[in-house]
C-alpha cells in the first residue's frame, strides 16, 4: 500500500485522552489527514464502553489518563475480553520521558506507540508506517476475526512464502494460534523451526509453553529461566515460569518469580491477583494483603473484579483487625466488612466461596471485639457446611483456623490431627498446616517448641535442609529452646552449606548457635554429635570471612 493512498476518509478513529487540548490537537491533525469519523473520550471506563458498542479501525490511547484506568489497564482488559477485532490498529501515545513506563504495556502488544509532543508530520509518518505494517497481516486478521483458525494458519503460511521478510512474524502468529487451539505438536514444530534459525525470545517462550502444556516441566523451566534472566520485555516469561514451578510443587519459588514479574509490571491486574492467590496458598499474609489491595484498585469497574479477590483481601486484613493500632483496627475492620458485603451481594458465590466468606466474617467480628457475634457467625457457617469433604484441603485449613479460634481445644485438635492425615505428603499443605498450628501455639512456648522440633525433624528426614533450618532456627529463638533443638538446627545449616546455599546471615546465626553450645560437657552423650558438626562446619565455612565454631 502506497503511503499516500491510505484511505483515511474511510477510517473510524477513537481517541482516548484526558487532556482537552491534546484531544483537540489530535482531532485537528487527523482531520487534516482526511479522517472524517472520530470519537473522543477522556477516561478508560468511557473508552471500554465505546469499544463494546462500536468497531474502530484505529484507536489512540494515552498512557497516563489521570484518575481511573491508564493506558496499560485499558489494553490489558481489551486483550482479555476480546473487545476489539484483530484488524484494529491500537496505538499507545505517551510523553517522551515516560517511554520506560510503557514497557509494561508492551506485553499486551499494541501495534505501535507515538511519543509526545505529537506534530502533524510525526503523526502522519508514524501512523502511515504502522498501518502499512498492519496491512501486511490483513488476511490473517480477517480470518481470526471470523474465527476461521485454519484459514488464519493458511494465511500465515502464504505470508511466510510470499514475503520472506515477514516469515518470522507470521510464524509467531501461527505458533500462538496453535497454542490457543491446543495443537501442541504442531506448535512445537513451528517454534523448533524458528529456534533452529535464530534464538528469538518469543519462540523460546512459545516452546516453554508447549513443554508446560505437555507436562515436561523440567524442560519448560530451563527454557523460561533462560528467558527470564535476560530482563527483556518478556515479562510473560515470569508468569509461565511461576506456573511451571507451581506445577512441580515449588510454591514458594513460584511466588518469588511472580513477585519479580510484579516489580517489572505492577499495573497488570491478573498478575496481582495471581500473586495474591499464590501468597494465600503459601500462607504469606503480608504479600497477599499487598497484592489484594493493588488488584482491588486496579480491577475497579472492570471485568477483572471477582469475589475471590475480595474474600482474600478481607482475610489478609485480619492481622490489622486484631493487632493493629486503634486507628488501623478501625479502618481494617470497616474495610473487611465492606469487602465481605461486596462479595456476598455482587457475585454469585459457590459453596467454597460462601464458606470462606462466612469464616472471614466470623473472624472479623471476633477479632474486632464482637466475640459473641463472631461465634454466632461461625456456627452459621458450620450449619451450612455439613461435610468438609466437599471443600478443598486449602479450604479445610481455613476451617481449622476458625476451629482453633471458636471451638474447644479437644475438638479443634482432633480436627487438626485428622486433617494432617488427609494432607499426607503434600509439602505445601504441610507447611501451611504447621504455620497455622505454630501461630495458634504462640502463647504456649513449650507446646510450640515441640511442634517446631517435630516439623524440623520431618524436614531433616526428607533432606529439605532449607525449610528445616527455617523451622528449627525459629525454635532456637524460643526461651524454652533446648540442646536437641540447637543441634538439629546445626545439622540443617551444615547440610545447607554442603549444598552451596550460603549467606552471611546464616553464617552468623550458625556461629551464634555453636557459641551457645561451646561449654557442653564432654561426658554428655550428645557431645560427639556436636564435635562432628564443629568439624564439618569448620570445613564448609573455612572460605568465609568469619571463623567457624566460636
Amino acid at each position: 500500500m502506497a503511503l499516500d493512498l491510505i484511505p483515511y476518509h474511510k477510517k473510524s478513529v477513537l481517541i482516548i485522552e484526558d487532556l482537552a487540548e491534546m484531544r483537540s490537537s489530535m482531532k485537528s491533525m487527523l482531520s487534516n489527514m482526511g479522517v472524517q469519523q472520530m470519537e473522543t473520550v477522556n477516561n478508560g471506563e468511557e473508552a471500554l464502553a465505546k469499544m463494546a458498542l462500536n468497531r474502530y479501525d484505529i484507536i489512540f490511547s494515552d498512557y497516563e489518563l489521570g484518575r481511573g484506568k491508564d493506558g496499560q489497564q485499558i489494553l490489558e482488559e481489551v486483550r482479555y475480553s476480546g473487545l476489539i477485532p484483530a484488524a484494529t490498529v491500537y496505538i499507545m501515545v505517551t510523553a517522551a520521558q515516560t517511554v520506560e513506563m510503557v514497557m509494561g504495556a508492551l506485553e499486551y502488544e499494541p501495534d505501535g506507540y507515538i511519543t509526545k509532543p505529537v506534530t502533524l508530520e510525526i503523526l502522519r509518518t508514524r501512523l502511515n508506517r504502522i498501518i502499512r505494517t498492519k496491512d501486511v497481516y490483513r488476511e490473517i486478521n480477517r480470518a481470526i476475526d471470523k474465527k476461521d483458525i485454519n484459514g488464519a494458519l493458511e494465511a500465515c503460511n502464504r505470508l511466510a512464502v510470499e514475503k520472506p521478510k515477514f516469515a518470522l512474524p507470521a510464524y509467531r502468529i501461527k505458533g500462538k494460534l496453535l497454542l490457543n487451539e491446543k495443537r501442541y505438536e504442531e506448535a512445537r514444530d513451528i517454534f523448533d523451526t524458528v529456534l533452529g534459525i535464530k534464538r528469538v525470545a518469543w519462540a523460546v517462550l512459545g516452546m516453554g509453553k508447549v513443554e508446560y502444556f505437555q507436562g515436561n516441566y523440567k524442560e519448560a523451566q530451563t527454557l523460561l529461566e533462560s528467558l527470564a534472566k535476560t530482563k527483556s520485555k518478556y515479562v510473560e516469561a515470569f508468569d509461565w515460569l511461576s506456573k511451571v514451578l507451581e506445577a512441580q510443587g515449588k510454591f514458594k519459588s513460584a511466588q518469588t518469580v511472580l513477585q519479580q514479574a510484579v516489580e517489572e509490571s505492577p499495573k497488570a491486574v491478573v498478575r496481582q491477583q495471581e500473586l495474591a492467590r499464590l501468597a494465600e496458598l503459601n500462607g504469606d499474609m503480608d504479600t497477599m494483603y499487598k497484592a489484594c489491595r493493588k488488584a482491588t484498585g486496579l480491577s475497579k469497574n472492570s471485568v477483572f473484579r471477582n469475589a475471590e479477590n475480595y474474600i482474600r483481601y478481607a482475610k489478609s486484613l485480619q492481622s490489622k483487625v486484631k493487632h493493629g493500632s486503634m486507628r488501623d483496627q478501625k479502618i481494617a475492620t470497616s474495610e473487611a466488612f465492606n469487602l465481605i458485603e461486596l462479595a456476598k451481594t455482587e457475585f454469585h458465590l459457590n459453596l467454597s466461596q460462601m464458606v470462606k466468606c462466612g469464616l472471614v466474617e466470623a473472624q472479623t467480628l471476633f477479632n474486632s471485639g464482637k466475640q459473641i457475634e463472631g461465634k454466632m457467625a461461625y456456627r452459621a457457617v458450620r450449619t451450612m457446611l455439613k461435610d468438609d469433604a466437599t471443600l478443598s484441603l486449602d479450604d479445610q485449613l481455613d476451617v481449622l483456623v476458625a476451629k482453633l479460634q471458636f471451638e474447644d481445644e479437644a475438638d479443634s485438635t482432633a480436627y487438626a490431627t485428622e486433617l494432617l492425615q488427609k494432607i499426607g505428603t503434600d509439602r505445601r499443605l504441610q507447611t501451611k498446616y504447621y504455620n497455622i498450628m505454630d501461630f495458634h501455639l504462640s502463647k504456649v512456648p513449650e507446646a510450640r517448641l515441640e511442634l517446631l522440633k517435630k516439623r524440623g525433624n520431618e524436614l531433616l528426614g526428607i533432606k529439605d535442609y532449607e525449610e528445616a533450618w527455617d523451622v528449627l532456627y525459629k525454635a532456637t529463638r524460643l526461651p524454652c529452646a533446648d540442646v536437641d533443638c540447637q543441634l538439629d538446627a546445626l545439622k540443617a545449616v551444615v547440610n545447607l552449606y554442603k549444598q552451596g546455599d550460603r549467606t552471611k546471615e546464616r553464617l552468623n546465626q550458625a556461629n551464634e548457635l555453636f557459641g551457645l553450645l561451646q561449654n557442653m560437657d564432654s561426658g554428655d552423650p550428645r557431645y560427639p554429635t556436636l564435635e562432628k558438626l564443629r568439624l564439618q562446619w569448620a570445613e564448609q565455612s573455612s572460605d568465609d570471612a568469619q571463623t567457624a565454631t566460636g
